[in-house]
């Protein structure tokens, strides 16, 4: 037999002899009122406390009396809060709360709280009411109370505030939604030279069409009101298809391919393609802007983008290596380079050196990324 065992069996056997010895001393008042003529006014030992510990086979339960912090286990049959603190006189003062209620049927391992206590106002759940909170942290005391609090939920004061120092608190409820929408993916829209299509034109080839993505996402609501959300997956359930459009290089004179080229230093230089056509120069006022946002410049050359994209480096000369106009940079477009009529237009300070130029045919090299 264990400890335990042994003190509820003790317990036991002491309500018991207890009872034994009220019984006794109930019997002895019954026969002196008897004697004296006055039964009718025999005082009455057996009170409602009493009857509850009168079967010595009942179950003992271990309650835990717990008086503002301090406890103790108490070995109870069944009975109510009421009844236990009869039976252990606990006393219970104005300023003091007992949990769970006085009405409350024990059962074993039932924690009973008395604690000094104030009312504090609470405000929660679109309502606000008076409680009487025990003393000690405020989050503990709501629990203690019966008031729902998770972890997540938002107290207008600390956590670990004092019930003592508080006349009132809000809660904020906080949950999580998760959701899951369906999201559009754009379609990219891409070029591709052909040299079947005169230069200058387009074709549409392949029609664009916009795809779907599946997103999950973790929305949070304080009091019913969303806050904020996060993404916390996406999948895509149907890809996008490219629009793709043909741009027309026929007549441009594209030798293709990449190869090397000796420039006016004499050093060899890689190109990744060379353009072969007509070649013009052009001049604007000092400050002129051009397609790409730069200020116009000697050494900035205006191309088709659809053929030189905008930023390329490239190398101009004339087809008999007369005429050099040298390294350049694609910055800038126009009407003659778009309708093919010509493949570069090279900047010049002065109107007398674009007439120097004059038009003439042109190798363009395309310069290779090391």
């Amino acid at each position: 037999m264990n400890l335990f065992s042994e003190k509820k069996q003790f317990a036991k056997t002491f309500i018991a002899l207890a009872i034994a010895m009220m019984i006794i001393l109930g019997s002895l008042v019954t026969v002196t009122a008897a004697i004296s003529g006055t039964a009718a006014q025999t005082t009455e030992t057996n009170d409602a406390a009493a009857s509850k510990l009168a079967d010595i086979n009942a179950p003992a339960n271990v309650i835990v009396l717990d008086v503002n912090g301090e406890r103790e286990a108490v070995l109870f049959p069944e009975g109510t809060v009421a009844e236990l603190l009869t039976l252990t006189n606990t006393k219970v003062g104005d300023n003091q709360i007992v949990i769970p209620s006085l009405s409350t049927v024990l059962t074993s391992e039932t924690v009973v709280y008395v604690r000094n206590a104030k009312p504090v106002n609470v405000t929660a759940d679109g309502q606000t009411k008076l409680m009487v909170l025990s003393y000690g942290k405020i989050a503990d005391s709501l629990k203690l109370s019966g008031m729902p609090l998770s972890d997540e939920d938002i107290l207008s004061v600390d956590r670990d505030a004092k019930v003592e120092d508080l006349s009132e608190v809000t809660i904020q409820r906080v949950t999580y939604k998760t959701v899951t929408e369906t999201e559009e993916i754009a379609y990219e829209s891409v070029t591709e030279n052909s040299d079947k299509i005169d230069l200058g034109e387009t074709k549409l080839s392949v029609e664009g069409k916009n795809g779907e993505k599946q997103i999950v996402k973790k929305v949070k609501y304080i009091d019913g009101k969303k806050e904020s959300e996060s993404v916390v997956s996406e999948t895509v359930t149907k890809k996008p298809v490219d629009e793709v459009t043909l741009v027309g290089t026929k007549g441009a004179g594209s030798t293709g391919g990449a190869g090397t080229f000796t420039d006016m230093y004499g050093n060899k230089i890689a190109y990744s393609e060379v353009l072969t056509g007509s070649g013009t120069a052009y001049t604007a006022p000092a400050g002129s802007g051009t397609a790409t946002g730069v200020t116009a410049y000697h050494g900035g050359v205006a191309i088709n983008p659809n053929l030189i994209p905008y930023g390329s480096k490239l190398y101009v000369e004339s087809t008999d290596g007369s005429f050099v106009y040298g390294y350049c940079t694609a910055v800038d477009t126009g009407g003659a380079l778009m309708d093919g009529s010509a493949i570069v237009d090279c900047f010049y300070d002065t109107y007398d050196e674009c007439v120097n130029f004059g038009r003439r045919d042109v190798n363009v090299y395309v310069i290779a990324e090391n």
